[in-house]
């Protein structure tokens, strides 16, 4: 009896060392996606100042920026409409990606109604080619305003030249700087670790009580 309980033991401590195995191997295979956001320009520093840029249908913003290694999944411009009612229509970011030469490929559009929530919100936008969207990129800001509307949104820019970007307006070099996060997608693999941990705990607790079996059995 007790030898049978002794070996239904080292039974499920294989079983639980090949199922922490099999979950190392899934979260291998299959990592989880997470988000990063990162604070492009969100604090304003001493003496500097709000203004804001009047997104009407004629108004296009080019920003250009980089980002580095960081592949680029999304931005959050802020905006701001000053009332209640919050703007019905919807904002345009279209994407160009600079390569080392200079040339400026076009990548996509991404589009995003305002949060009727807020007065003012930073609206993430999601762009195309996530996995690839990093370096030096150009973002020309629009709004496309609903049926019959009127009443548009303005893009929040500062006075300050933060000297790493270029905003131009409608054409026009501007003087200052966009308030903006942006976000990247990261493959995370939470499981690895502890699943690797427990695999090998397991196999070592499975192979001490194997051997001492085989000393039991030879006295």
């Amino acid at each position: 009896m007790k030898e049978w309980i002794s070996q239904r033991k080292r039974i499920g401590i294989w079983a639980g060392a090949a199922l922490a195995a099999l979950v190392f191997v899934l979260s291998s295979l299959f990592p989880k996606t997470t988000y990063r956001v990162v604070k492009y320009h969100v604090v304003l520093e001493e003496e500097e100042q709000e203004q804001d840029i009047v997104l009407t249908p004629e108004t296009t913003v080019l920003f250009s920026f980089s980002v580095g290694e960081v592949n680029v999944s999304g931005v959050q411009p802020c905006l701001d409409w000053g009332a209640e009612n919050c703007p019905s229509g919807v904002l345009c970011v279209d994407v160009w990606q600079v390569s080392a030469d200079g040339e400026q490929n076009y990548v996509g559009q991404g589009s995003a109604p305002l949060n009727a929530g807020l007065r003012r919100s930073y609206t993430y936008v999601a762009l195309p080619h996530e996995e690839t969207l990093c370096g030096e990129l150009i973002l020309a800001i629009r709004y496309t305003p609903a049926e019959g509307e009127a009443f548009y949104p303005s893009l929040v820019a500062t006075d300050r030249d933060m000297g790493e970007c270029l905003t131009v307006v409608d054409d026009e070099p501007y003087a200052g700087d966009l308030l903006m996060y942006y976000a990247s997608e990261q493959e995370t693999y939470p499981l690895l670790f502890d699943a690797k941990l427990v695999c090998l705990l397991l196999v070592c607790v499975a192979l001490t009580m194997d051997r001492g079996r085989g000393k039991e059995g030879l006295a």
